[in-house]
């Protein structure tokens, strides 16, 4: 585009002349051209100006086009108690999107303007990455990113049962009788309450799991009549042989009684009043205010001595003594009612109860505890004086000690020569996500990072809740051998050997220990 021609300085336009014009395309008027040449000049300009304009708002399209599909893919995430941006990233690791988990981690402190990754709080959301391929979600995931089935989905899925926690004695679901997984016992929400119990219990045995929760409450509602009034404790049996299993009733609030059971072996369905269950939610009455008899199942028995339960219908996972004899007293018209359902043949609880576990007595013990001929005990070790602590993660995380101190030996050699000790690693963790944890080494012979940590209970801590959370599938299924395969790949281990010794070491630690065989295959 030519320089717009002014009018030389040296002369002053006459006073009567009209003033200069100036038109779109920038240039002047001069008297020396002609009216046809500054049309087709001013033509050709506006079709230059109009043709720079298309092709800016193209760029400008294509350069946006570019940015969101270069835009990682996102979840909203509801954060829990106790999580932290190491284990999200972990967790989502290991569904797929691209790692390591240092690399994941910081995506999700960039994405969310995170200032101190430390401080997550329970109940903010989060924008997570997901996995190249997943669908991008819509809603907010309230919950573990593990995957898995959980048993608040909805659709036709199934529930195969829970994860058991510390104490309980079967890995029993939750399962609510107002939004269970399936629509078909729609009909009947508000008196599923019994029904909705027995299902619980029965997948925690490992029957009716592949029926969707709503399709076995159904079943097990039309076996005995259900009517609008809910049922009785005759029908809560009857629903029992219904599933070829034996049931036991007692009447009255005596909570020593369902202590017994549990610690048999046998988990209970108990009929008390609602209202007492609503008033012991946090915050009270959160799942709203109403009174009348009411199933719930207890399944165990936690480390302080209080019953571990599942509510139908309310947020309440876990009652005093007090509390639960309360709840049976106030059950109208008498003291409550209670029916101790047993196993089938052939299932066996998972977990001992756990009065039954002298956390000092077995510290001590672990404390001799020695795997090989000539090798050192965990006294002569760095883990000197740490068996009751270890005891104490086992039961915290729900992980089988024998298991744990087995993987122990193999990982580092109980305080031989190696990196992991000396970084308070004893588990030779992976990665650095974990809180509290700091890069400690490289591993010369595989790829990535090796986690180190202030104290050894730091790092023992560490170990157990990895094994207890990211590995729950195969602790719950007893897979042990797919447990090592995923701790120790193949590509970076004779994964044969490691699981072998494991095994070996385990019985060992069962046979000085005097606890009985694992249920692991």
């Amino acid at each position: 585009q030519p320089a717009p021609i002014s009018k030389p300085a040296s002369r002053a336009a006459p006073a009567s002349a009209p003033s200069a014009k100036r038109i779109l395309d920038g240039f002047e008027h001069s008297r020396c051209r002609t009216p046809g040449l500054e049309r087709q000049a001013s033509v050709e300009a506006l079709r230059e100006a109009v043709l720079r304009s298309k092709l800016k708002g193209a760029a400008e399209a294509l350069r946006e086009a570019l940015t969101a599909a270069q835009a990682p893919a996102t979840t909203a995430y509801t954060i829990q108690p106790g999580d932290t941006v190491g284990d999200l990233a972990w967790n989502l690791m290991q569904q797929g999107v691209p790692g390591p988990v240092e690399t994941i981690a910081n995506q999700i402190v960039q994405m969310n303007g995170l200032t101190n990754p430390d401080l997550i709080i329970a109940g903010e959301t989060l924008q997570l990455p997901t996995a190249p391929g997943a669908q991008q979600g819509g809603g907010t995931t309230t919950g573990s990113t593990d995957s898995g089935t959980s048993t608040g989905s909805t659709g036709g899925s199934t529930t195969s049962g829970g994860t058991a926690v510390p104490g309980e004695r079967y890995p029993v679901p939750y399962i609510k009788q107002m939004a269970s997984a399936g629509s078909e016992d729609d009909w009947n929400q508000q008196s599923n309450c019994g029904p909705t119990t027995m299902a619980m219990i029965l997948k925690g045995f490992g029957i009716g799991t592949e029926l969707s929760d709503g399709a076995l409450i159904n079943q097990l509602g039309t076996g005995v009549g259900i009517t609008s009034a809910g049922v009785g404790y005759m029908d809560i049996q009857q629903m029992a042989t219904n599933n070829g299993l034996t049931s036991e009733y007692h009447a009255g609030s005596d909570v020593a009684w369902i202590q017994q059971q549990v610690e048999s072996g046998n988990l209970v369905a108990v009929n008390g009043e609602s209202n007492v269950m609503l008033q012991n939610e946090e915050p009270a009455f959160a799942s709203g205010s109403f009174s009348g008899g009411h199933w719930i199942a207890v399944t165990g028995m936690t480390p302080e001595g209080n019953f571990i339960v599942h509510d139908p219908s309310s947020t309440v996972t876990e009652l005093t003594p007090a509390e639960l004899q309360r709840f049976l007293a106030e059950h109208e018209g008498d003291d409550g009612h209670s029916v101790a359902i047993h196993p089938p043949p052939g299932v066996a609880p998972t977990q001992a109860p756990s009065s039954d576990v002298d956390v000092s007595a077995q510290g001590q013990a672990l404390e001799s505890v020695r795997l090989a001929p000539g090798a050192m005990s965990i006294a002569e070790s760095g883990f000197a004086g740490q068996g009751e602590f270890l005891t104490q993660m086992a039961q915290k995380y729900d992980v089988p000690i024998d298991l744990a101190l087995a993987m122990l030996w193999k990982e580092s050699q109980w305080c031989s020569a190696g990196a992991s000790v000396g970084a308070n690693n004893p588990g030779n963790l992976k990665f650095v996500g974990q809180e509290g944890a700091y890069e400690a080494f490289q591993s010369p012979d595989a790829s990535g990072s090796f986690a180190g940590w202030p104290t050894l209970e730091q790092g023992i801590e560490a170990y157990f809740k990895l094994l207890g959370t990211h590995y729950r599938a195969e602790l719950d299924s007893g897979d042990w051998t797919a447990l090592v395969n995923r701790y120790a790949p193949p590509s970076e281990n004779d994964s044969n050997l490691y699981v072998q010794q494991v095994y070996d070491y385990a019985a060992e630690v069962r046979r000085q220990l005097g606890i009985g065989q694992a249920a692991c295959g």
